[in-house]
């Protein structure tokens, strides 16, 4: 005879639903110490004090995300751009409501702060600056699609954030996306007949899309400019760079 409280049963199985496992995760110290030459470029990215502290003054640049963002991806753009001088805004939907069938729940935090994640390790809580349907491209001189698989794959089903994505790449302004930020832009219909990469897993979607899709740390194709991995980013900020700063004003500083 069965003599478990049903309440009891129930946890059981639900515990047998959500096992405990380890965390894969990605490491900004392995990434940055590793002995390659992509590493070595990130770990002066991420620690070398800023060359030009008012390089991008005055520059707008809008790092567009939700939940699951890669945490280095969006930290290590956030703080090298603002230590050079650019106002960088972290721009994401709102929340909102979700129909109780979903069975979706959220903390009080996530109305003002997206989460940050390394690989699949939830990270810390980064504050949102704009949402989407407070921002226009004329707001903005850049922006940035960072990766991380879940953050995208939300990202894209927002209506405001294809159309921002759209108009500044209509604008002509640097659209810059890493790793799996490269959905967006797959869903906001930008990539044919470009030339661009992403992370290995998604050049397929790329192809589908109707890119030619390059193995490169970096790929450029007028405005719109791609990366693959987070140790790709200083490559991918440098050339969002050399559309922002005149070549003369980089080096006559």
């Amino acid at each position: 005879m069965n003599t478990t409280p049903p309440q009891a049963a129930a946890f059981s199985r639900m515990q047998q639903l959500m096992t405990p496992s380890p965390v894969p995760s990605i490491s900004t110290e392995l990434l940055a110490t590793a002995d390659g030459e992509l590493n070595r470029e990130l770990n002066a990215f991420l620690f070398d004090p800023p060359s030009d502290p008012a390089l991008l003054a005055g520059k707008r640049i809008a790092i567009c995300c939700t939940n699951g963002v890669e945490e280095v991806e969006i930290i290590g753009a956030q703080r090298w751009l603002a230590e050079h001088g650019a106002t960088v805004h972290v721009v994401s939907p709102r929340i909102g409501e979700f129909h109780p069938t979903l069975g979706l729940r959220f903390p009080p935090v996530a109305a003002t702060h997206v989460l940050a994640i390394r690989l699949m390790e939830n990270a810390g809580w980064i504050p949102i600056d704009r949402y989407t349907d407070e921002v226009t491209a004329a707001d903005y001189d850049a922006v940035i699609l960072p990766g991380g698989c879940w953050n995208p794959d939300a990202l894209r089903m927002d209506e405001l954030a294809r159309a921002f994505v759209r108009d500044m790449h209509s604008a002509g302004k640097p659209t810059c996306a890493i790793c799996h930020g490269q959905w967006v832009m797959v869903s906001a219909g930008i990539l044919k007949g470009k030339r661009a990469t992403a992370v290995w897993n998604i050049h397929v979607d790329l192809e589908n899309a109707g890119a030619t899709v390059l193995d490169e740390p970096c790929v450029v194709d007028g405005n719109l400019i791609t990366s693959r991995f987070p140790y790709d980013l200083p490559r991918m900020v440098q050339a969002l760079v050399q559309q922002l700063v005149p070549p003369i004003q980089q080096t006559g500083r």
